[in-house]
């Protein structure tokens, strides 16, 4: 039943906005901080593609930490390069299994079921999970 009301959830309306290249998604800095501005501040800018958790805009797979707490990252310095945290805006409010922490450094994150969500830069296109079992500690979210 959980499955299908997140399955529900993630394929309602969730756009992101200005996001035309992968620049503006993932930005041309490697600090791993890199905002994705919603439409709203309740829009969760995921949704389910072949099965699993990706952003609406370019269907990259997204990922969660087993060594993160709940509503608390510790991805930080090298790991952040390597996983960039998929950030929200600091006035979006909670939807469903959705929801925003404040991160040490002062930016928010989005996070599912309280696991923070981080996409993998060696995923170059739509669909790749290079990043799945990367050390048995890195996951991508599956909604089926």
């Amino acid at each position: 039943m959980k499955r299908i009301l997140m399955l529900s959830a993630l394929t309602g309306v969730l756009t992101l906005t200005g996001c035309s290249t992968m620049d503006k998604v993932f930005g041309t800095n490697m600090s791993g901080m890199n905002d994705v501005k919603a439409v709203t501040s309740s829009t969760v800018p995921v949704t389910s593609r072949n099965g699993m958790l990706v952003d609406s805009t370019k269907y990259m797979t997204l990922y969660t930490f087993d060594k993160d707490m709940a509503n608390k990252s510790n991805c930080t310095g090298e790991c952040l390069a390597a996983w960039p945290a998929l950030t929200a805006p600091s006035n979006v409010a909670a939807s469903g299994q959705f929801s925003t922490f404040q991160r040490d450094d002062g930016s928010y994150q989005w996070a599912v079921n309280n696991k923070p969500l981080y996409f993998f830069v060696k995923d170059t296109k739509a669909g790749d999970k290079n990043g799945d079992n990367v050390k048995n500690v890195w996951h991508i979210v599956p909604t089926k």
